[in-house]
């Protein structure tokens, strides 16, 4: 009877098990196109037929990223992680101290430690501005390079101290001092933030971590105005007054753990927004790589007739609220189109130039510009 019983049991486990198995690879998502709104990216794309290895590889990325109940799974993987040990499944994000949230990426750690500093990475780019801020000088156009400083560099009180630093030069130091040798115009805001941050939390805690909040926008961006209007006094200076403050719930998942937080917003008061206007026609002509962005605003009733262009990084993709009331005409595109900067001056013909890069891409995707001491102006 006990042998019974067990054979039962055992053909029930077997169902069971085949089941959980079976089901999820039937019910296979084989939408073309999937962007996950939980993970943040576009889901593996069918990699077409074929037999050599590399493919092989991507039908097995294939069938895990469209199995069915994924995303279910990795929710309640998310949450389970984070509830029994206070971490993030992901292995992007991490607490510091007080419940501080970082990135946590390798490259953003070792650059944390001081340990990621390429100096023929920063010499490539400090060649790159020196050569654009002599070829705009000579056509009589200030020229401003900013970084946007990552929220290690600002709060790194907050990692853990289990984490080292090594007594290195920093990324942001090391390009600080070849900036001021090469006499190129620059607003790293290092001091100026540890003194602000006494008074201001200028990165929020848990919201965007990899990003500055809008005190911190604010507070770069008047260094900003400062630099420029030392060269073009035509420009008016950013100031509070123009904006609305208030406080907005925002609410992040990182991979299903939800984390609300209120956070500081700036909104143009209605009498400097009422006639901006965003002309995408003029944006799509624009030559441009493929997959990156053109913003183009204008503005009839802004302080000033001024013009300014700027190549940016993601600091600055949805921050053109600080431009707009102050410059008749102000065009954003990413800072991947470098080599066509000369292209955008003589097509333009801004008034002011600026580039902004994050601290991160020094980790990151700065490496993917191999042409950037090779840039030269006729």
């Amino acid at each position: 009877m006990e042998k019974k019983k067990m054979k039962i049991v055992n053909i029930i486990f077997c169902i069971a098990f085949l089941t959980m198995i079976t089901v999820p690879f039937c019910m296979l998502d084989t939408t073309e196109v999937i962007d996950s709104t939980l993970e943040n990216r576009r889901m593996t794309m069918w990699p077409g037929w074929g037999f050599d290895r590399a493919i092989n590889e991507w039908y097995g990325h294939y069938v895990e990223d469209r199995v069915g109940f994924r995303e279910e799974a990795v929710r309640a993987y998310s949450v389970s992680i984070h509830s029994l040990f206070g971490e993030f499944s992901d292995g992007l994000h991490m607490y510091g101290e007080e419940k501080e949230i970082f990135p946590a990426d390798r490259d953003y750690v070792r650059a944390y430690q001081n340990l990621a500093t390429d100096e023929a990475l920063i010499d490539s780019l400090v060649t790159y501005l020196a050569r654009t801020d002599a070829y705009l000088d000579e056509q009589g156009i200030p020229f401003v390079f900013m970084t946007g400083l990552d929220k290690k560099t600002v709060y790194g009180e907050y990692i853990s101290d289990s984490i080292h630093v090594a007594d290195n030069e920093s990324v942001m130091e090391m390009l600080s001092r070849k900036l001021d040798d090469a006499g190129v115009p620059y607003v790293i805001p290092l001091q100026e933030y540890e003194e602000l941050k006494k008074t201001q939390k200028i990165y929020n805690k848990s919201y965007d971590c990899a990003h500055w909040n809008d005190l911190g926008a604010m507070a770069c961006l008047k260094l900003l105005s400062e630099k420029v209007r030392e060269e073009n006094p035509l420009v008016p200076a950013l100031s509070e007054d123009a904006f609305n403050l208030t406080h907005e719930e925002k609410q992040v998942a990182y991979l299903a753990v939800p984390i609300p937080e209120m956070v500081p917003v700036y909104t143009l008061k209605p009498e400097y927004s009422e006639s901006v206007v965003q002309d995408w026609e003029l944006a799509f002509k624009l030559d441009h790589m493929e997959g990156t962005s053109v913003q183009h605003f204008t503005n009839e009733k802004a302080l000033s007739d001024q013009t300014i262009l700027i190549l940016q990084d993601s600091f600055l993709q949805d921050n053109a609220k600080y431009f707009t009331y102050r410059y008749k005409e102000v065009y954003l595109i990413s800072r991947q189109n470098y080599e066509r900067m000369q292209y955008y001056v003589e097509t333009l013909r801004p008034d002011v130039v600026v580039y902004e890069n994050a601290e991160r891409s020094f980790v990151d995707d700065l490496y993917a510009y191999v042409n950037l001491a090779n840039v030269t102006y006729e």
